[in-house]
C-alpha cells in the first residue's frame, strides 16, 4: 500500500475532514488533522437566509461551509427554488440533503465551469442569492448580473485563523514521517504558510501536496511548493492522486 504509514497533514476545516480522514486511514496512511481555517457563522446572516431564500428563483452554495451551515436554517422551507453549487461533491451532499436535482458543473469543479452550463446561460430577470463566506469571490455574481440576473449575496460565515498543531508537526517533520499535505482553497494554502511562519516554510516546502483545482496548484508554487498532484474536487479522488504519486516514488 503506497500511502501506508505515511502522515498526510489534512488542513481542510475540522469540520469538513472526517469523510477524507477515513478514506486516508482505509489506505493505510495517518491522517493528521491540521485545519488552517476556523469557520465562525454570522447568526444574523443565517437568521435572515430563509426568507431571502424563498423570495429567490437560484440558490448557489459555493463551498461545503456554506452548505453545512445554511441546510439547518433551510430544511423546513415548503418550497425551495433551484439549487446549484460549483463542485460535483458538493452537489451530491446538497441533493442529498433537499432531496432533488442540484446542478452543478460536469467538467470542473470552479465559478467558471458552473456558467458554462446551459441552465445558467440566460438568467435575465431571475433572482440569484449566492450562499457563501464573507470576502468570497465576485466572479460569478458578476458575469450572472451580466447575463440579466439580480444578484444578491448571503455572506453566512466569516473565515478565521485556527490553531494547528505546530507541536505534532515538529515531531513528525524531525523523525522523517511527514510525507504529504491535501489543500482544497487557495486561502488555505497562504494561511498555511504565513501562520508557519519562515522557520517551518523548507518542510512544508518539501512535501507531497495534492490539490483539487489548479488555481491551488498556482498559490502553492508561489509559496516554493514544487510537487504537487492535482486531482478531481472529491475526496476519493484526491486520496487515489496521492497513492498514485507514492506508488511511482516509494
Amino acid at each position: 500500500m503506497s500511502l501506508a504509514g505515511r502522515a498526510i497533514l489534512v488542513t481542510r476545516p475540522a469540520a469538513q475532514a472526517a469523510e477524507l480522514s477515513r478514506l486516508l486511514r482505509a489506505e493505510g496512511a495517518e491522517p493528521v488533522g491540521f485545519a488552517v481555517i476556523d469557520i465562525q457563522p454570522d447568526a444574523a446572516a443565517l437568521a435572515a437566509l430563509p426568507p431571502r431564500a424563498a423570495a429567490s428563483d437560484w440558490l448557489i452554495f459555493v463551498s461545503p461551509s456554506a452548505i453545512q451551515l445554511a441546510w439547518p436554517a433551510l430544511s423546513n422551507l415548503p418550497a425551495l427554488p433551484r439549487l446549484a453549487c460549483v463542485g460535483a461533491a458538493s452537489a451530491q451532499k446538497l441533493g442529498k440533503l433537499a432531496r432533488r436535482a442540484v446542478l452543478y458543473p460536469h467538467a470542473g469543479s470552479d465559478s467558471a465551469a458552473l456558467l458554462a452550463e446551459p441552465a445558467l446561460r440566460d438568467v435575465t430577470g431571475q433572482s440569484v442569492l449566492i450562499v457563501r463566506g464573507a470576502d468570497g469571490r465576485a466572479e460569478l455574481g458578476q458575469a450572472l448580473a451580466r447575463r440579466g440576473a439580480r444578484v444578491d449575496y448571503a455572506d453566512i460565515y466569516r473565515r478565521a485563523d485556527a490553531a494547528p498543531d505546530w507541536q505534532t508537526f515538529d515531531r513528525l517533520d524531525a523523525s522523517g514521517r511527514l510525507d504529504g499535505c491535501i489543500v482544497t482553497s487557495g486561502d488555505i494554502a497562504e494561511r498555511l504558510f504565513r501562520l508557519a511562519g519562515s522557520g517551518r516554510a523548507r518542510a512544508l516546502q518539501c512535501l507531497q501536496y495534492c490539490v483539487p483545482h489548479p488555481r491551488i496548484a498556482e498559490r502553492l508554487a508561489a509559496q516554493g511548493v514544487t510537487r504537487i498532484v492535482t486531482t478531481q474536487a472529491d475526496d476519493a479522488a484526491m486520496v487515489a492522486g496521492l497513492k498514485e504519486w507514492f506508488s511511482r516514488h516509494p
